[in-house]
C-alpha cells in the first residue's frame, strides 16, 4: 500500500496505477484527450501534465505511475496556463468557431439552417455535438479565444466504407483509433501516416478500410474523442435522451450493449465499458446491426390467419381461437415443434412445457442440433462422460497454449479472438488447424493447413507423437490409457504427413509444446463437427486434450443455445430430432408443424396445418395457416445463457412494435385458450421461478443477483469424469474422381437473427461478408477459364447450385469453398441444402463436385 498526496489530499494507493487513474478514482479532474481506460498510456496530448514535488518540469499524469510518498499538484496557475496553450494549439487545426463562440448557447433556432452545409466546420454540424470530449475539455479550461492562426487541413471526407465516415479535418491526432486497432483488436488497419505538420491517420497506400481488411467492429469510432469518426446512421440532430443496457443476441457470447434511445426509438448500440464478457468491445453486428434488425421492413407486426385460401390480418383473440381449434383435432404424435436457440430461457422453457404437457408431444427440437455444442454433449452422453462446460472467456488469455480447430474465430466469436490475441501478446503459442488461412493465422506459432476432411488423422497423429515423446505417471493412470496406446499402433507419422499435408516436423514440434507448456486450452467449432465423421473428430480431440492435461471447450453458435440445450435435456429427447421431423413432414406422418425457429423450405412438403411464430418474414410464411408476430430481443425481458454457461439478464429496451408480443406471452395465452392449466404467467420472472424449481442447471439463478451485476453460471452437478476413448482410423480422406475433380468445402454463415438474413437486410454487412461467393484458387480458376465475378455452376451426383466466382489465394488447390445461410437467399440456403441432399444427417457434407461456367 502506497501513500501519496494529490492537491493536499492524502490518498492510499494499492497496486500499480498512474497518477491520472488515481485522480479519477478520487474525483480529481485532470484534463486529457489521448488517454483511454482500455489503452496503454500514450502521453500524446500533454493536457494531463502535473507538477511532482522534487522533479523538474512537468510530467504527463497518464503515463507517470505513482510512487510512495509522492506529492502531486494538478491545478496550479502555471499548469492551467500551459494547458490552455496546448489546447489552443490543438484547436488551431480543428474547426473551433462554435467551441469559442460567445453565442453558442443561443443558436438553437439557427441550427437547422446551418446543418444544410455538407462539411462539418463547427459543432452544430458535427455528429458528435453534445457528446464530444473536446467540447468538455474546452469548457473545463474555459477557452474563450485561440491565439494561434487557424489551419483547415482540407482532407477529403471519406464515405467510401460501410457504417461510418472518416473526417480527419476533425482529428486531433490523439492516436486512440490507431492504438485500439493495434492493441485490442489486433488488426492494425489504421496508423499514423506522414510526419510533422502533415501527420495524419490513414491506411497503407490510402486504401479504403474495406480493402485494408477492416472488419468494422467500431472500436475506433467508440474511442474517438471528436467527430472524426462518425456512425453514418446517427444524424447530428440525434442526441440520446436515454440509455438502457441489454444483451446482444447475435452470437453465443452475450456481449453487454448500451442501447441509445431518443424519444423511445433506438439510435445506436455501443458496447458497455464494463461488460463482463466483452469489456467495452463489440463486433460489427452488435455495433451496427441492432437498429436495422429491430426496425427491419421484414418485421411481422400483426397476427395472420388463412381464410378462403389467403392470409389475412386478425386480432389476437381471433388468431388464438383459430389455432386452438385446429390443434385440438390432432394427436400428440402428429405434432412437431421447432424452437429457437435465439429465444430466451423463459420462452424456451415455456415452449417445451407447452409441447410436452399441453400438446402431449415429444417431437420438439431446434437448429441448435447442428451446433458443435450439441455434437459434444451427444457424444459425451453416448460415451458415459460428463465434461465440465463452464468457463470464462477472459481466462483464455492466461493460457500458454491455445489449440484452435474448425473455426474462423474472428468472424464467429470476435470477442474470443481478442482474448487469443491478448494471450499471444503475453507469450502464448497459438496453434490453428484449418485448411484455409484465417485472420488469426498471422498470430499463430503454427498454422496447420490440413487437407480438407483429414482433421481426424492429424489429431490421431498428434496423440501418437505425444506417446512417443513421453508421458507423465498422472496420464498413464487415466482409465483407458492402455487401450488408447493400442488404438494408435497403426498410426504412422510419415503416412500422416502425406494424408494431411502437415509435415512430420510440425507434428513433432507441436507434441513437444503440448507436453511442456501449461495451461493448455482446446477450442473447436463447427468445422470439426459438421462432417459425417464429426463424432470421431471429437473423440480424437478429447483424447489429445487429456494427454496434454488441457481444457476442451466447444464454441456455441447462437446466443441462447446453451440455455435451450439445458432445458431440452431436462425434458428429455425421446421424440423426433430435427432431421427426423423433416422426414416425417415429407412422409406426412407429422401433420402439424409449429415453427418458432428456422426450418427448411416446405414448398414441396407442406403439412396439414402450419403455424409460424416469428419476428420476421420467411420463405415458409406464404404457406402458413397462422402467423403469430413475436417481438425481438429489444422488446422483451428475460435471461440468456451464453456459451460460457453465464446466465445474463435481458432488459426491455423499447415498447413492442405494432401488435408483436413476446414469445412467452404468445405461448402462455395460446395454452390457456386450449384449456391447459399452469400457464397463467404475467412476467418472465414468474417463469424463471418455475425453471429454478424443476431444472437443476438453473438452481443458482436469482433475478436480484442478475440485476446487481453478479456472476451467475449454469450449475453443474456432476464432477468431470476423465477417461480415454480409444478410436481407430477407419475411413479414408475424401476421394475425388475424373468426373468430380473438385472438393466442395461448405461453411455456415451466422449472419442471421431468427428468420432475418442480416447480410441481405443490411447493406454494409453484405459488403464485408463473402456469403454470396464461391471461393476458388487462382490456378483452378485459370484452368477452368473462370473470371472474378463470373457466374458458375457447382454440381455433384446429388446437388446443383449456382453462384458467383471469387478468386482467392487462401483456398487450397482442388477445393471450392462456399458459405451458406438460413433464410431466403435461395441458392445458398442451408435450409434448402438440408432438404435437398442431407436429410439423414444434420451436416453440410464436404463432397466431390465439378465446376463449370454458368450464366
Amino acid at each position: 500500500m502506497m501513500k501519496i498526496i494529490i492537491d493536499n489530499q492524502r490518498i492510499e494507493v494499492e497496486g500499480s496505477k498512474t497518477i491520472l487513474e488515481v485522480a479519477r478514482e478520487k474525483g480529481i479532474f485532470i484534463p486529457s484527450l489521448c488517454d483511454h481506460p482500455h489503452l496503454a498510456p500514450f502521453g500524446g496530448c500533454r493536457l494531463c501534465i502535473v507538477e511532482i514535488k522534487g522533479r523538474k518540469g512537468y510530467s504527463p499524469s497518464c503515463s507517470t505511475y505513482v510512487d510512495d510518498s509522492m506529492e502531486v499538484r494538478t491545478d496550479t496557475p502555471q499548469l492551467q496556463r500551459l494547458r490552455r496553450q496546448i489546447l489552443e494549439l490543438i484547436l488551431s487545426e480543428h474547426p473551433h468557431a462554435c467551441l469559442i463562440c460567445s453565442e453558442k448557447e443561443k443558436c438553437d433556432e439557427y441550427k437547422s439552417t446551418i446543418r444544410k452545409v455538407g462539411e462539418a466546420t463547427g459543432c452544430v454540424l458535427c455528429s458528435n455535438n453534445g457528446r464530444c470530449e473536446l467540447q468538455d475539455v474546452v469548457e473545463a479550461l474555459n477557452i474563450k479565444k485561440v491565439n494561434f492562426p487557424s489551419l483547415y487541413r482540407n482532407f477529403e471526407v471519406r464515405k467510401d466504407d460501410p457504417f461510418f465516415d472518416r473526417n480527419y479535418n476533425l482529428c486531433i491526432l490523439c492516436g486512440r483509433c490507431v492504438r485500439v486497432c493495434h492493441e485490442l483488436r489486433g488488426a492494425s488497419i489504421v496508423s499514423f501516416v506522414f510526419r510533422g505538420s502533415r501527420a495524419a491517420v490513414g491506411t497503407v497506400l490510402d486504401r479504403t478500410l474495406l480493402e485494408s481488411g477492416c472488419q468494422f467492429c467500431g472500436a475506433c469510432v467508440d474511442v474517438c474523442p471528436t467527430g472524426a469518426l462518425a456512425e453514418r446512421a446517427v444524424k447530428p440532430t440525434s442526441i440520446p435522451d436515454e440509455t438502457i443496457k441489454t444483451i446482444c443476441p447475435l452470437c453465443s457470447l452475450g456481449c453487454e450493449l448500451k442501447i441509445e434511445l431518443n424519444g423511445g426509438k433506438i439510435l445506436s448500440s455501443i458496447p458497455f465499458e464494463e461488460g463482463p464478457v466483452n469489456q467495452g468491445q463489440a463486433c460489427v453486428k452488435g455495433r451496427f446491426a441492432i437498429r436495422d434488425l429491430v426496425y427491419s421492413s421484414q418485421r411481422i407486426l400483426k397476427p395472420l390467419i388463412r381464410t378462403k385460401g389467403e392470409l389475412e390480418e386478425a386480432g389476437w383473440e381471433e388468431a388464438f381461437n383459430f389455432v386452438a381449434q385446429r390443434l385440438k383435432k390432432y394427436k400428440g404424435k402428429e405434432i412437431a415443434l421447432i424452437s429457437s436457440p435465439q429465444a430466451n430461457n423463459e420462452e424456451n422453457f415455456l415452449f417445451h412445457k407447452f409441447a410436452h404437457e399441453g400438446l402431449k408431444t415429444e417431437n420438439i427440437d431446434s437448429s441448435a442440433r447442428f451446433s458443435p455444442f450439441t455434437s459434444y454433449l451427444d457424444w459425451a452422453q453416448e460415451k458415459g462422460l460428463s465434461p465440465s462446460l463452464n468457463f470464462k472467456v477472459e481466462d483464455i488469455s492466461k493460457s500458454k497454449i491455445i489449440f484452435l480447430v474448425g473455426v474462423d474465430i474472428t468472424v464467429s466469436h470476435p470477442i474470443v479472438g481478442l482474448e487469443l490475441i491478448k494471450a499471444v501478446n503475453n507469450g502464448a503459442k497459438l496453434i490453428i488447424v484449418d485448411p484455409q488461412e484465417v485472420r488469426l493465422s498471422r498470430y499463430s506459432s503454427h498454422w496447420l493447413r490440413v487437407n480438407p476432411g483429414t482433421d481426424l488423422y492429424l489429431l490421431l497423429s498428434l496423440s501418437k507423437a505425444l506417446l512417443e515423446e513421453g508421458r507423465s505417471e498422472k496420464i498413464s493412470r487415466i482409465e483407458g490409457f492402455e487401450s488408447l496406446k493400442k488404438s494408435l499402433d497403426k498410426i504412422n507419422l510419415s503416412r500422416s504427413s502425406e494424408i494431411t499435408g502437415v509435415s512430420e516436423r510440425d507434428i513433432e514440434e507441436i507434441s513437444k509444446f503440448l507436453l511442456e507448456e501449461n495451461p493448455v486450452v482446446f477450442l473447436f467449432g463447427l468445422g470439426l463437427t459438421q462432417h459425417p465423421w464429426g463424432q470421431d473428430n471429437i473423440t480424437a480431440l478429447w483424447n489429445l486434450a487429456l494427454q496434454a492435461q488441457g481444457q476442451l471447450f466447444p464454441l456455441g453458435l447462437e446466443n441462447n443455445m446453451r440455455g435451450e440445450l439445458e432445458i431440452r435435456r431436462n425434458f428429455g429427447a425421446a421424440g423426433m430430432n430435427f432431421n427426423q421431423i423433416i422426414q416425417a413432414v415429407e412422409k406426412g406422418s407429422v401433420k402439424v408443424l409449429y415453427l418458432a425457429g428456422p426450418f427448411p423450405s416446405l414448398e414441396r412438403s407442406k403439412p396439414d396445418f402450419l403455424v409460424i411464430q416469428d419476428s420476421f418474414m420467411s420463405e415458409n410464411l406464404e404457406l402458413a395457416d397462422a402467423v403469430f408476430p413475436a417481438t425481438t430481443f429489444a422488446e422483451m425481458g428475460g435471461t440468456f445463457t451464453n456459451t460460457e454457461g453465464r446466465i445474463q439478464k435481458l432488459n426491455k429496451v423499447i415498447e413492442p412494435l405494432g401488435e408483436a408480443k413476446p414469445d412467452w406471452w404468445i405461448i402462455s395465452r395460446l395454452a390457456q385458450k386450449m384449456g391447459y392449466g399452469g400457464f397463467n404467467y404475467k412476467r418472465p420472472s414468474q417463469i424463471m421461478k418455475e425453471i429454478i424449481k424443476v431444472i437443476p442447471a438453473f438452481g443458482k439463478v436469482s433475478y436480484s443477483l442478475l440485476e446487481k451485476g453478479k456472476e451467475v453460471f449454469v450449475y453443474e452437478e456432476k464432477r468431470e469424469r476423465k477417461e480415454f476413448v480409444p478410436l481407430e482410423y477407419t475411413h479414408s480422406p475424401l476421394q475425388t474422381s475424373k468426373e468430380f475433380p473438385f472438393c466442395l468445402l461448405p461453411d455456415y454463415s451466422l449472419d442471421y437473427y431468427r428468420s432475418l438474413n442480416l447480410s441481405k437486410e443490411i447493406k454494409g454487412l453484405r459488403i464485408i461478408r463473402d456469403s454470396r461467393w464461391f471461393k476458388i484458387n487462382p490456378e483452378d480458376a485459370k484452368k477452368l477459364k473462370i473470371k472474378e465475378g463470373e457466374g458458375i455452376e457447382v454440381e455433384s451426383a446429388s446437388l446443383k447450385i449456382k453462384g458467383i466466382a471469387r478468386i482467392t489465394e487462401t483456398v487450397l488447390r482442388g477445393v471450392i469453398k462456399a458459405s451458406f445461410l438460413w433464410g431466403e437467399d435461395s441458392d445458398f440456403s442451408v435450409a434448402r441444402l438440408f432438404s435437398e441432399f442431407s436429410p439423414d444427417s444434420f451436416t453440410l457434407k464436404m463432397m466431390p463436385v465439378r465446376i463449370k461456367r454458368g450464366k
